[in-house]
């Protein structure tokens, strides 16, 4: 990308590009995003620059296109300061259109299409790990195979990552049917397609499910794309799809000593309207009233959304075994386990959001203004 023409139009720089794509950039904002060392620091990306102490419209002395386009120098008057910017930095500011999300909608045909990954293999080093969180971030759903059947593969795999997310159920988890915890995740009973953590204010970004030993008939999990059931509302019961994305629900979390409390909508969107999050655990729900009309409202949409996601055709499963593991993003795919007797032993934990999209970046050697 070429800067062709740039020319003063009032507050703004009118910039041309080699595509025929036009964009006016305020003088303000070149000047508060200038990348010169005493504006930007060069090693943390920080902001150096005080940028309400600016004057509201900064003054020029000169401007001009350099290096055949590839780059617009800006002269202040303020100090003598020169910025440089760079032709393909200003058009994906202003001009790049909104991507197709990386993410994939799946129903049952993921049933046998389950990415799968061998631990020693993608354990080996950091680059190995890539296609995991490039897998992660087309289905929100991957297994692993040949785990060794101890918690230090556990913990291996979550650090790959990041850190462990530290929880009332601790960082690490080794648990079993024992009712530890008041947590039906701590029995053998079934327990209906959910995500985790709907009553804290950040609920976790991923998990991680690990088979440490199963003696014992049941106990399948089953998945369903949120995401996809989400589309399908928007679609086919937009005025459902707007209850889903407008009202709070809150939840809750209680045993001796801990009352958790958090309220989020079941579907959230980014600011380029593809889907962010979703938060639906019915069992988790807490009281709460709404006025005649939205609880009408409410009660069919969130009705809606609990019978798409108990409809098989939405569903895949699967049952662990000792060796395996599922890793899964707990901000789009629900997860549900049916009801088993014997003895079984998994261990797991959460990995944060930003720590999960931190590694996929830097691994991919992205900035904060290519992604």
């Amino acid at each position: 990308m070429f800067i062709h023409k740039c020319e003063r139009v009032d507050e703004n720089l009118a910039i041309q590009f080699s595509n025929n794509n036009e964009a006016n950039f305020s003088l303000f904002w070149l000047r508060d995003h200038s990348t010169d060392q005493s504006s930007l620091n060069p090693d943390t990306l920080q902001r150096d620059v005080e940028t309400f102490s600016l004057p509201t419209v900064p003054q020029v002395e000169q401007f001009q296109i350099i290096n055949n386009g590839a780059q617009l120098r800006i002269h202040w008057l303020d100090g003598d300061l020169v910025s440089e910017f760079d032709a393909s930095f200003l058009f994906n500011m202003a001009c790049t259109p909104v991507n197709d999300p990386s993410y994939q909608l799946w129903a049952n045909e993921l049933q046998n299409q389950v990415p799968d990954f061998d631990f020693e293999q993608v354990t080996a080093n950091d680059a190995a790990f890539l296609p995991v969180l490039e897998s992660m971030d087309r289905y929100g759903l991957v297994t692993f195979s040949g785990m060794p059947s101890n918690m230090e593969a556990t913990k291996k795999l979550l650090n790959q990552v990041g850190y462990i997310r530290d929880t009332v159920f601790g960082s690490l988890w080794d648990f079993s049917n024992n009712g530890a915890h008041s947590d039906s995740a701590y029995t053998s009973v079934g327990i209906g397609l959910h995500t985790d953590s709907t009553y804290t204010l950040d609920p976790p970004g991923l998990q991680l499910l690990h088979c440490l030993a199963f003696d014992g008939e049941g106990a399948f999990n089953q998945f369903a794309d949120g995401f996809k059931v989400a589309q399908t509302i928007k679609n086919e019961d937009p005025a459902a799809y707007e209850t889903l994305s407008k009202i709070k629900v809150p939840a809750h979390y209680i045993e001796p000593g801990i009352q958790l409390r958090g309220q989020h909508e079941v579907v959230r969107e980014d600011i380029n309207g593809q889907f962010e999050q979703i938060c639906f655990n019915n069992f988790d729900r807490s009281p709460f009233m709404l006025s005649a009309s939205e609880q009408k409202a409410f009660y069919h949409a969130y009705g809606l959304f609990q019978r798409l996601i108990n409809d098989p055709k939405y569903q895949v499963n699967f049952q662990l075994q000792p060796g395996r593991a599922v890793w899964f993003d707990n901000w789009r795919v629900l997860h549900a386990r049916s009801a088993f007797s014997g003895f079984r032993h998994l261990a797991g934990g959460y990995t944060n959001r930003e720590d999960y999209i931190s590694k996929k970046l830097t691994l991919k050697g992205k900035t904060p203004w290519q992604e």
